[in-house]
């Protein structure tokens, strides 16, 4: 630590601040605190990216399932079945508030349920699986589900109209959610290392408080004792935000390759683009610029109260 402190010190330092304890501590949490802010930022930022993406692809989705039984319960005939989908998908064609109409048989239903309920082919033959047909509105209008439901209904009566705009909206919440408690964390490690800043520059002052006074008595300048704590805070402060940012950088490279091995397409990703990148380069500036700022202004205003 002292040797590295000596590469930022000037022929002009004079007070040794460093050579006591505490030095370390300053240092780790400046760059604990780096890399906490780094990280809470970066998630931020992927699941933003993430939620549009979402959206994108959930926003218009809309699904109608078509069951095998009737109103009294009874299993309809394949040619009812069949009639009951051609009669709906030609409804979705004529519209003009859907497109991309795709059906799903049976078969494929129970592919998607094959993970919960295993593959050995019996699920087929002892549950009535519906058919589901989906397909994407143009616009999400409340008009046009509402046309689309009634005339759906009409032709299969216990037909369901999905459009997962209730599910988009309660997930949504919980992101509002997950977002003012990372803005909430960050302000509280912000206003920690303000308190930290301000506890440590009183304490180095404490400790040499008695050649603080003579050189105040012997005409040394608020300025020149400054400049004294500002070279420390720098060599401390550059440092710790640089190592902070780099081991963030690291934990978040390796938590995106892990995510990218497990290849799930819902979960955030945490590669960052140009934009991103320079974004997340403003929390250390923005720590090293709040400790200069802090700690200028507790020197000064101890100083005010020496003779």
């Amino acid at each position: 630590m002292y040797k590295f402190f000596k590469l930022f010190t000037p022929k002009s330092y004079i007070l040794p601040l460093h050579k006591r304890s505490g030095s370390v501590q300053l240092f780790i949490l400046l760059a604990l605190m780096t890399a906490l802010v780094v990280i809470i930022a970066s998630v931020h930022l992927s699941l933003f990216k993430t939620v549009d993406r979402w959206q994108s692809l959930i926003q218009y989705q809309a699904s109608i399932e078509i069951p095998v039984l009737d109103e009294q319960g009874n299993t309809r005939s394949a040619a009812q079945v069949q009639q009951n989908i051609r009669r709906i998908k030609d409804f979705l064609k004529n519209t003009q508030a859907s497109h991309d109409i795709e059906v799903m048989n049976t078969t494929q239903v129970a592919a998607l349920l094959n993970p919960w309920l295993g593959d050995d082919g019996k699920i087929l033959d002892n549950i009535d699986l519906p058919t589901i047909i989906n397909f994407k509105l143009k616009a999400s209008s409340v008009d046009d589900v509402k046309y689309i439901s009634e005339r759906i209904t009409k032709i299969a009566p216990r037909a369901r109209l999905q459009t997962h705009e209730n599910w988009l909206d309660k997930f949504l919440a919980i992101l509002h959610g997950v977002h003012i408690l990372g803005v909430l964390i960050i302000i509280i490690t912000m206003v920690s290392t303000i308190f930290v800043i301000s506890s440590s520059v009183r304490a180095r002052m404490n400790i040499y408080n008695e050649d603080l006074s003579l050189l105040h008595i012997m005409g040394a300048r608020d300025r020149f004792i400054l400049k004294q704590f500002i070279t420390y805070l720098f060599s401390i402060c550059v440092p710790a935000c640089l190592l902070g940012y780099i081991c963030a950088s690291l934990i978040l490279a390796a938590v995106s390759q892990l995510l990218l091995g497990a290849e799930i397409d819902f979960l955030p990703s945490f590669g960052l683009n140009a934009h991103q990148f320079i974004t997340l380069m403003t929390v250390p500036f923005s720590i090293f610029a709040l400790t200069m700022l802090i700690g200028s202004h507790t020197v000064l205003r101890e100083m005010k109260k020496m003779p």
